[in-house]
């Protein structure tokens, strides 16, 4: 909306909300997150390789000579202090092709540039590769008899990252308590979109209280 696009715009809120040190701090957390999953995809490709010769027969072999008997469950939890449900998510991501793993940058990429925020961790990735499966499993299916090998060619059938909008902004006006009505409360998403079970003009009302205040400093 025009009006939230001016209040932010306005000196005194931008310096009041510290938008430019939000916005900073955001760039900063996508970074680190990217930073940080890469290390745990580097990370995942050892596990794998552990877990693999774990099962393998050289070493269940030494493990017997030495008398001890480890489940999948003692494995994980041992060599690496993991539960065994988070210990199945990273072994698993080990095992996927390195050109899967660039894909899933690559969509993330294309949704941070889109101003989204995508869930660029194991579990985002999970999803998204399961996704991706039933899609080609849609596709597959939906072939019938007499089709032709390049029907549908161009369609993109790759599934959407799973992407999580922050919240840059929070509004919250007690009106009841002034007697002007309903409370006010307002949520507006990094990417612009404004979430509020108000009336514009219950927003309105809000947003002129706020102005006076600011102009009344």
């Amino acid at each position: 909306m025009q009006i939230e696009q001016a209040l932010l715009s306005l000196p005194q809120v931008k310096q009041g909300l510290c938008l430019t040190e939000i916005r900073s701090a955001l760039r900063a957390e996508t970074n680190a997150q990217k930073q940080k999953f890469t290390k745990t995809i580097a990370l995942s490709v050892l596990v794998s390789k552990a877990y693999a010769w774990f099962q393998s027969e050289e070493g269940k072999a030494i493990f017997r000579e030495e008398g001890v008997t480890w489940t999948a469950e003692d494995f994980a939890n041992k060599v690496f202090g993991w539960q065994k449900s988070y210990f199945s998510k990273v072994n698993k991501a080990g095992k996927l092709p390195a050109e899967t793993i660039a894909l899933f940058n690559a969509k993330c990429d294309e949704a941070e540039a889109a101003g989204d925020k995508p869930n660029r961790t194991l579990e985002g990735l999970h999803k998204w590769v399961k996704a991706s499966a039933q899609g080609e499993q849609s596709e597959g299916s939906g072939k019938g008899e007499g089709e032709g090998e390049g029907e549908g060619e161009g369609e993109d059938t790759t599934a959407a990252v799973e992407v999580q909008v922050p919240t840059i902004l929070t509004f919250a006006f007690k009106a009841a308590d002034l007697g002007l009505g309903k409370n006010v409360s307002i949520r507006v998403q990094q990417d612009g979109t404004l979430v509020s079970s108000n009336t514009a003009y219950e927003i309105n009302m809000a947003l002129e209280f706020l102005k006076a205040a600011i102009d009344a400093r």
